[in-house]
């Protein structure tokens, strides 16, 4: 009764990791890029991720292959979008930026569950204090890393950069401050 206990909560995280994390990243990404400033990649409100540094969070490392899987589809969806079709330069965007995204997710997660705590978080108002002075450091992640590989690229031209990182950092961290409080909750978290 044990193992078929284990096999069933196994095959539920497995469901949540690959297929309702992607699709919840796809989803709710497509409808925050749809204030994307141009090219298309950086937008001011990015609940994708505060996704997926939730979902590190509770999950630890085994969310990570979901995050990259979802930012992957979305970003090769959106490059096909810009560019009327895919071509090589679309598929290594969305590659560098499922990379970014997932890098930071797995910085996020590591670093909040390490000085917040799980499965336990947010118990004392320091907690609190202490997530909404570093998220916005977390979020430096994937802007930087995206936007510098992206611009290396030529997909991001370097008068575009400033407005774009902006973009994507305030995006990235008012996307963990609204959406990790909401996972948790949805997840049924402490």
């Amino acid at each position: 009764m044990l193992q078929l206990d284990l096999a069933n909560l196994t095959a539920r995280r497995q469901l949540l990791v690959y297929v309702a994390l992607p699709l919840a990243y796809i989803v709710t990404g497509r409808l925050g890029l749809l204030l994307a400033v141009p090219p298309g990649y950086a937008t001011p409100a990015f609940v994708p991720a505060g996704i997926a540094v939730t979902a590190t969070f509770i999950a630890g490392a085994s969310a990570l292959p979901g995050t990259f899987l979802g930012s992957f589809l979305l970003n090769l969806w959106i490059g096909h979008l810009i560019a009327g079709g895919n071509n090589w330069t679309q598929i290594v965007t969305a590659l560098i930026i499922a990379t970014g995204s997932m890098t930071q997710a797995a910085i996020g997660g590591a670093a909040l569950r390490r000085t917040i705590g799980y499965p336990a978080p947010f118990r004392k108002p320091n907690d609190v204090l202490f997530f909404f002075l570093v998220a916005p450091i977390l979020c430096l992640t994937s802007a930087t890393l995206s936007l510098g590989a992206l611009w290396v690229l030529g997909v991001v031209k370097l008068s575009e950069l400033p407005m774009n990182w902006v973009m994507w950092w305030l995006g990235d961290t008012l996307g963990v401050l609204v959406a990790l409080p909401l996972m948790i909750w949805l997840a049924d978290e402490p």
